[in-house]
């Protein structure tokens, strides 16, 4: 049902049905309303935080949020994610992005991986040795193996480096293997568990090593935000979420400078008792930044909202996506990637990417293998807008009002929250929850892979 009403004041006072479906069109204010159960609009009217669903004919509907109702929901309806950028988004450029409702919290990379270089193929009795870390001791220090190997040919090394990594502790636990490349190149590889692994592994006395994990993924630690610093961590990815943070004194001299501050282009907030000169545990370094952007907290707020990033750019990591690659390209690069594990069995790399890769719905759009996760310019419209839990309540923000109604877990704006960009080698961006601010992270680490499709809106019908 469709009913026009001249202000809003008197489509308040009208009476709705609690099972009937009505749009209302509000003439005073050039408004639209959704009233009654589970009220379809047109993919034109998907708004942020709009219900995707499938019907019983599999045809891709869109639900107003606050008119979802699972009690009348039709049983032959499957939900298949949350809006999460609408055509009422500030990131709206003819697509939609819709948030698949199971986030899972898995690595990016499943192993770590060098070329193995140094060794001699004479046939005669050599050695080498791998320098590594190791649980025995919190992996606080490198310890050094001595390889034994006899051969001519890459094949009969690759035998006999799995023959000792199979034998001997901690090679067997950490799950070592060497693989032969087509190009008679040896991989070293291991299951990536700490960040010690990729930082300080190496070949040495016969043996030498360069790290060559998935050398297709191209890195950029480069981010623009608005005040011009242009590299590194702490790029705002959520407002609410960094306001928090930085509102408390930190002791930090990262958060918290102990000499003058005298530019404005910096790569990390300072928090609020830093910038005003009250701080506990330093004197007053902030002079110049409160004569650039203003005293009190107000000027503070100014000064934050120079962290917050330039979009769109055509620099860096969320910028240059020819070179470092899109959510699409990226995602499908990774989920391609296997090795063969100690047991020969060949396994996914990436477990993040792999997961949104295996995603299908019986749709053509929403198939196996459209679903994406978000490179690290996506990442600031999957993060950015959360409101909970910093105000403590799930209908704060729209995303989890309708993550809420569908039953499925919040996305809280605290999480940490993959993008498929890397960083540098061993690293990659993600959204750091703690701070609210884009930081990076081993690609071994557990973070929440949050999968997405991205859809175009038809033009014709606009």
């Amino acid at each position: 049902m469709i009913k026009y009403y001249d202000t809003l004041a008197a489509y308040e006072a009208d009476a709705k049905s609690a099972f009937e479906s009505q749009v209302s069109l509000i003439g005073a204010d050039n408004a639209i309303k959704y009233d009654g159960r589970n009220v379809v609009v047109d993919i034109h009217s998907a708004k942020t935080g709009t219900i995707a669903v499938l019907d019983g004919t599999h045809a891709l509907r869109f639900i107003s949020v606050d008119t979802f109702s699972s009690s009348s929901f039709p049983s032959n309806f499957e939900v298949v994610g949350v809006v999460r950028i609408g055509v009422d988004h500030p990131s709206f450029r003819g697509q939609i992005a819709i948030m698949y409702p199971t986030t899972k919290s898995l690595a990016i990379s499943s192993i770590y991986q060098w070329r193995l270089t140094g060794y001699t193929l004479d046939g005669t009795d050599r050695t080498g040795t791998l320098s590594i870390r190791q649980v025995s001791d919190s992996w606080a220090a490198n310890h050094d193996y001595v390889v034994s190997y006899n051969a001519t040919t890459a094949a009969g090394l690759v035998e006999q480096l799995n023959a000792f990594f199979k034998a001997n502790e901690p090679f067997a636990t950490q799950q070592w293997v060497a693989n032969l490349n087509a190009d008679e190149s040896i991989d070293l590889l291991c299951k990536f568990s700490v960040w010690q692994q990729a930082s300080y592994n190496k070949g040495a006395s016969g043996f030498a090593t360069t790290a060559n994990l998935l050398p297709g993924w191209v890195a950029s630690s480069s981010m623009l935000r608005k005040n011009g610093y242009r590299n590194g961590e702490g790029t705002i990815t959520n407002w609410s979420r960094a306001l928090a943070y930085f509102r408390n004194d930190n002791s930090s001299t990262t958060y918290n400078p102990s000499s003058d501050v005298t530019s404005v282009k910096r790569g990390y907030p300072i928090c609020l008792p830093g910038y005003l000169g009250t701080s506990q545990y330093q004197s007053d370094h902030c002079a110049f930044l409160r004569s650039v952007y203003g005293e009190g907290e107000q000027g503070w707020l100014k000064y934050m909202a120079s962290f917050l990033p330039v979009r769109p750019t055509e620099y860096g990591s969320i910028g240059d996506k020819r070179k470092y690659g899109d959510a699409r390209k990226n995602t499908y690069y990774l989920a391609s990637q296997t090795y063969t594990d100690i047991n020969g069995a060949t396994q996914p790399v990436s477990p993040a990417a792999t997961y949104a890769a295996s995603i299908a719905f019986d749709h053509e759009l929403l198939k196996k293998g459209q679903w994406v996760l978000p490179d690290s310019d996506l990442l600031f419209d999957v993060v950015g807008g959360l409101e909970y839990p910093t105000t403590n309540n799930r209908d704060a923000d729209v995303i989890n009002r309708a993550l809420k109604a569908i039953g499925a877990p919040a996305l809280g704006n605290n999480s940490y929250v993959w993008s498929c960009s890397r960083y540098i080698a061993r690293l990659g961006w993600f959204a750091n929850g703690y701070y609210g601010f884009a930081g990076y992270s081993y690609l071994g680490s557990a973070s929440l892979a949050v999968p997405l499709l991205l859809l175009d809106v038809p033009q014709s019908a606009q």
